[in-house]
């Protein structure tokens, strides 16, 4: 029996027999436990989680840290419902988070505290209190780009009453099958300055993972016109190992002032740095670690961003006013090699087979956001409450390719293999753009709700919105057709509503059921080289469509109805709720085989779906969570664009989740006072669901996944050793097909995909 077959069955026995044993003793034991109870802000006041009249999940801090969860993925698949996806170009700006089917690009609201994030951003998940993901609309109080669903980071805070400085310190070392050693240190200092009037907390954190993916030369290639093998002429290169090799490094610093007895002021900078020396992604398949290249071309790159933000928070008459005002900034860079995909468009698509020459693409993107927010939630003795506020978003983005991408030599090839000037590449150039993009959005949002007893209450509100847009496009290059230039502007306006009505038949059942409508902005579209001769001409012909210039919103309305409720004293939990959703005037993302996209409104779906999420606690030590999700997407109007079928499925979406996990806490007998043994598995399973980066008359079908973390420790007193393994069965999993930053070369689509089995330990102390 090979090496990896023994693996293979000791990794699925020890999973086998350790979920048994959680299993077993939950059925064992004498039931003594309760759950705790979880105070969340998804109505941006203080609620228990079980009392709020809308579908919210709710990752405390000690399971994220027993979780080992320190990136966006390693929460999500706790969400019944959440998918992943990638809408935009290359790694570092193409997450897109889908909730209940709702997929695609500012779908998605994600948030830190009370600051609105681009969704794409992934966060180091570190010194945080929680992560609330709310499903469904939350277009009242959230406001535009939450038309599924919003997820909000909520960061720890310092303490006023602390009587002494507190932290923590955080390290990781574990090796990656396929790759070499990963590790991590981070650490948090809370420091009361002036007791009960000033304190601040200190985070920081560094650290690296090895790479997975190596680069193998090819020596050799097939001539598409005379299909005679020809010899690589460029230079010969030994295989690299570990092209993905990643760093990361941030921090962040808040502190807290009490300025008089009903007034405080929380002032917080947060920095975050990653660099990558190339593109995490796997070629053709998502079980393939190896890229084949003409050139040993690296592709590099980095996301630095900061935050800084100041929050007032005043008690008075009846009530609290949260104001906060922050600022955002945002830098990309990312190169990908276009050698592949241009040597295919000069053979096959223009018929002009030349040697292969090294190319790479240079993209960088800035983004900058001013955003204020103040509002006032009431807490009136009577029967009438509410929440209202103003807001102010000015987002500020330009995406360059640039330096120029140049293929040196290309011309001139060209007119050799054409037998004269043909000069389809003049001065080698083959794309170069600056887009430039100014969007303000202001609006005025409240939720009213009126007790008519003490059982029956109901929550009527809305959000008025005007949104604008300026944009100016420059382009030049082969690949654009030769230079172009436009610009102009897009203005939209409106009101979101939202009626939600609860029912409190006892303390530990709650009833709820909703209306509410969504929205997205609409944009612009940059150039899509489509004229006679040009690059996109045959494609733009077979949709039949014209590219507009401009896309308005697109909105949807969703019916919910839902419960959530508590048993046997507390120890067993149980919610559920179900949604219909019907999405109008979809902004559809229409990717070309050239290389381009452009999006449209067009056509129209429905989701029909369900969600369910299970706690059970049957003895003290041990704790048991599950949930199952459901999203039955259907486009019922294709619209005008041909590539779309009618009663065919959403792209993106996975038509089921499921999540279980077990959590076992209890005495080390003999080992000394106060040591406590850790056993602990995370599973979940996707369904599967179609790529949503190819052409629409093909899409690609994502398998169904399954994956399987462990961990087993020791706590003591402040200390907590661990040794875990991530991905136990490793499973090769298809997260989403990449969106190239050059193009897609047909036949070698890069996929986003998951980390191989990794083993390590993880120490944590407290002071």
């Amino acid at each position: 029996m090979n090496t990896f077959r023994k693996s293979t069955l000791w990794t699925k026995s020890l999973a086998t027999a350790s979920i048994g044993a959680l299993l077993a003793a939950g059925l064992a034991m004498p039931a003594v436990a309760q759950i705790d109870e979880i105070i969340v802000t998804a109505t941006k006041k203080d609620e228990s989680l079980q009392e709020v009249g809308m579908a919210v999940t709710a990752v405390q801090a000690q399971t994220l840290e027993r979780m080992g969860a320190v990136s966006f993925a390693d929460f999500a698949v706790r969400v019944p419902n959440l998918g992943f996806g990638n809408e935009s170009d290359g790694r570092f700006n193409a997450n897109s988070p889908s909730i209940r089917g709702v997929f695609g690009d500012n779908t998605t609201g994600f948030y830190i505290d009370d600051t609105p994030m681009p969704a794409s951003i992934q966060p180091r998940v570190i010194d945080v209190e929680r992560v609330e993901v709310l499903r469904g609309p939350q277009g009242s109080l959230y406001g535009a780009r939450s038309m599924g669903g919003t997820i909000r980071l909520i960061t720890k805070q310092p303490d006023l009453n602390a009587e002494s400085v507190s932290g923590d310190l955080h390290a990781t070392l574990s090796t990656v099958k396929e790759g070499d050693m990963n590790w991590s240190v981070d650490g948090s200092i809370d420091v009361p300055m002036v007791k009960d009037k000033l304190a601040a907390r200190v985070t920081a954190y560094y650290g690296q993972n090895s790479g997975i993916f190596d680069r193998e030369y090819i020596p050799t290639y097939v001539n598409p016109v005379t299909n005679a093998v020809v010899n690589n002429p460029g230079p010969a290169f030994p295989l690299n190992e570990n092209v993905d090799d990643e760093r990361y490094f941030g921090f962040q610093v808040v502190a807290k002032a009490r300025l008089n007895e009903n007034l405080t002021f929380t002032p917080k900078l947060m920095y975050q740095k990653t660099e990558a020396d190339g593109l995490p992604f796997a070629d053709i398949s998502p079980g393939n670690f190896t890229e084949r290249r003409f050139f040993d071309s690296e592709e590099p790159g980095s996301d630095r961003w900061w935050l800084g933000s100041g929050t007032f928070n005043w008690d008075v008459a009846g009530g609290s006013v949260v104001s906060t005002t922050s600022y955002f900034d945002r830098f990309i860079a990312e190169k990908e090699e276009e050698t592949h995909f241009l040597h295919f468009l000069y053979g096959v698509v223009i018929g002009l087979p030349i040697d292969p020459l090294e190319s790479v693409l240079d993209e960088n993107e800035r983004f900058k956001s001013f955003v204020h927010e103040t509002r006032y939630s009431s807490n009136f003795d009577g029967k009438f409450n509410f929440t209202a506020g103003i807001y102010y978003q000015r987002n500020k983005n330009r995406l360059r390719y640039d330096p120029p991408a140049l293929q040196v030599g290309v011309n001139a090839a060209l007119n050799v293999a054409a037998g004269g000037p043909a000069n389809i590449v003049p001065g080698d150039l083959i794309f170069e753009t600056d887009n430039r993009f100014d969007t303000t959005e202001y609006a005025v949002f409240g939720e009213f709700t009126y007790d008519f007893s003490d059982m029956i209450s109901v929550t009527a509100g809305g959000r008025f919105y005007d949104t604008t847009t300026d944009f100016a496009v420059t382009s030049d290059g082969f690949a654009n057709g030769g230079p172009s230039q436009f610009s102009g502007v897009q203005k939209e306006n409106g009101f979101n509503p939202k009626i939600l009505v609860q029912a409190r038949p006892s303390e530990d059942l709650n009833l709820y059921a909703s209306a509410s409508q969504g929205f997205r902005i609409g944009g612009v579209n940059g150039n899509v080289p489509a004229g006679p001769g040009e690059l996109c001409e045959a494609d733009v012909n077979a949709l039949g469509v014209t590219p507009p210039a401009g896309f308005d919103s697109d909105t949807l309305w969703s019916y919910e109805a839902g419960f959530k409720s508590k048993m046997a004293n507390n120890r067993f939990s149980i919610n559920g709720a179900a949604y219909f959703i019907d999405w109008s005037n979809i902004i559809q993302r229409n990717r070309l085989a050239c290389g381009f996209q452009f999006d449209a409104n067009a056509g129209s779906a429905e989701i029909k779906g369900f969600e369910i999420e299970v706690v059970f606690a049957p003895f003290d030590g041990l704790t048991l969570n599950g949930s199952v999700g459901h999203a039955d997407t259907e486009i019922t109007d294709a619209g005008a664009f041909p590539g779309i079928v009618t009663g065919a499925r959403i792209q993106g979406v996975p038509d089921w989740t499921f999540t279980a996990s077990g959590e076992y806490i209890f005495p080390l007998g003999g080992l000394g006072d106060g040591m406590d043994g850790l056993l602990r598995a995370d599973f979940n399973h996707y369904g599967d669901s179609f790529s949503s980066n190819n052409e629409p008359t093909t899409p690609r079908l994502r398998p169904k996944w399954r994956e399987l973390n462990m961990r087993a420790g020791v706590i003591r007193d402040n200390w907590e050793i661990a040794l875990f393994i991530d991905n136990v069965f490793n499973e090769s999993i298809n997260l989403a097909d990449s969106r190239s930053i050059a193009a897609e070369t047909p036949g070698r689509q890069r996929i986003v995909t998951n980390r191989p089995r990794t083993i390590g330990l993880d120490v944590r102390t407290r002071f």
